[in-house]
């Protein structure tokens, strides 16, 4: 396949978490439901962050090691993983059985730690493509070399 999968996958799950995380910190405002709303947002963002993941791990296969794309490429993936931890934790935290409830603030807490590291996540992604050219340079990943 020409064009990598991974940058049509990411959309998603980033939407959804930012908007489940401006949803915590509205539920903090209102006696809404807006809490509850958040909680299914990060049940989608999270399960659709693992195909992201999986399809990323294919991409960071294809960058060579020796590349300082490669590094750039680790330090996202270890900041997508720490976010995607801290939302499963926000999520695990709003669970009552199979049912969610208002987030308390340790929830909410933890959602805008996730935010922070999806940001700078984010960050590294474009760094790889508009700096290396991660994805956009079938036969050289890296344009620094």
């Amino acid at each position: 396949m020409k064009h990598p999968i991974h940058p049509m996958l990411v959309h998603f799950p980033v939407a959804t978490w930012f908007l489940a995380t401006l949803g915590d910190i509205a539920s903090l405002f209102t006696h809404e439901q807006v809490g509850w709303v958040a909680g299914v947002l990060l049940v989608i963002g999270t399960m659709t962050a693992l195909l992201a993941m999986v399809t990323g791990l294919v991409e960071l296969g294809k960058i060579d090691s020796q590349s300082p794309a490669a590094k750039i490429a680790n330090q996202h993936m270890i900041l997508i993983l720490t976010s995607w931890s801290f939302y499963a934790v926000s999520l695990f935290l709003r669970l009552d059985g199979t049912q969610l409830e208002q987030p308390g603030s340790l929830a909410i807490a933890s959602s805008v730690a996730g935010l922070i590291f999806l940001c700078s996540a984010g960050w590294m992604g474009g760094k790889l493509v508009y700096e290396y050219g991660v994805g956009i340079h079938p036969s050289s990943p890296d344009r620094s070399q």
